[in-house]
Protein backbone atom coordinates (compact mmCIF):
# COMPACT_ATOMS: atom_id res chain seq x y z
CA UNK A 1 0.00 0.00 0.00
CA UNK A 2 1.51 3.23 -1.02
CA UNK A 3 2.02 5.92 1.70
CA UNK A 4 3.32 8.73 1.88
CA UNK A 5 4.20 11.06 4.72
CA UNK A 6 6.83 13.77 5.97
CA UNK A 7 9.31 13.01 8.27
CA UNK A 8 11.57 15.09 10.29
CA UNK A 9 15.07 14.29 10.19
CA UNK A 10 17.66 15.52 12.21
CA UNK A 11 21.53 16.09 11.90
CA UNK A 12 21.40 17.33 8.23
CA UNK A 13 23.69 20.91 7.89
CA UNK A 14 24.08 21.04 4.20
CA UNK A 15 23.57 19.59 0.87
CA UNK A 16 25.82 17.00 0.97
CA UNK A 17 23.75 15.98 3.96
CA UNK A 18 21.11 15.69 1.51
CA UNK A 19 22.29 14.10 -0.61
CA UNK A 20 23.58 11.29 1.90
CA UNK A 21 19.54 11.24 2.88
CA UNK A 22 18.45 10.74 -0.25
CA UNK A 23 20.77 7.99 -1.09
CA UNK A 24 20.67 6.18 2.05
CA UNK A 25 16.40 5.94 1.64
CA UNK A 26 16.51 5.18 -1.91
CA UNK A 27 18.54 2.04 -1.44
CA UNK A 28 15.49 0.81 0.34
CA UNK A 29 12.92 -1.27 -1.51
CA UNK A 30 9.40 0.14 -1.34
CA UNK A 31 10.65 3.74 -1.80
CA UNK A 32 9.00 5.14 -4.77
CA UNK A 33 10.13 8.92 -3.82
CA UNK A 34 12.13 11.54 -1.70
CA UNK A 35 11.85 15.16 -1.64
CA UNK A 36 14.17 16.04 1.07
CA UNK A 37 13.83 19.61 2.66
CA UNK A 38 17.39 21.24 4.61
CA UNK A 39 15.26 23.94 5.58
CA UNK A 40 12.78 22.38 7.60
CA UNK A 41 14.61 19.63 8.49
CA UNK A 42 12.26 16.91 6.92
CA UNK A 43 11.90 14.22 4.35
CA UNK A 44 8.92 13.50 2.13
CA UNK A 45 8.59 9.66 1.36
CA UNK A 46 6.70 7.54 -0.67
CA UNK A 47 6.86 4.59 0.17
CA UNK A 48 4.89 0.99 0.22
CA UNK A 49 4.44 0.20 3.61
CA UNK A 50 4.15 -3.61 2.61
CA UNK A 51 7.94 -3.66 1.99
CA UNK A 52 9.41 -1.23 3.97
CA UNK A 53 9.10 0.24 7.26
CA UNK A 54 9.12 3.22 9.81
CA UNK A 55 11.71 1.08 11.56
CA UNK A 56 13.76 -0.32 8.45
CA UNK A 57 13.86 3.66 7.15
CA UNK A 58 15.04 4.97 10.31
CA UNK A 59 17.79 2.36 10.56
CA UNK A 60 19.14 3.05 7.34
CA UNK A 61 19.42 7.28 8.27
CA UNK A 62 20.99 5.96 11.80
CA UNK A 63 23.61 4.11 9.65
CA UNK A 64 23.77 6.89 7.50
CA UNK A 65 24.63 9.40 10.76
CA UNK A 66 21.08 11.12 10.59
CA UNK A 67 17.71 10.62 12.66
CA UNK A 68 14.23 10.22 11.61
CA UNK A 69 11.85 11.27 13.87
CA UNK A 70 8.36 9.76 13.83
CA UNK A 71 5.22 10.76 11.27
CA UNK A 72 4.64 14.33 11.31
CA UNK A 73 1.25 14.06 9.21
Amino acid sequence: MKTQQHFPIQGMTCGNCVAHVEKALRNLPGISQIEVNLEKCQALIEYDSTSVTYETMALALKDAGYTMGKPID
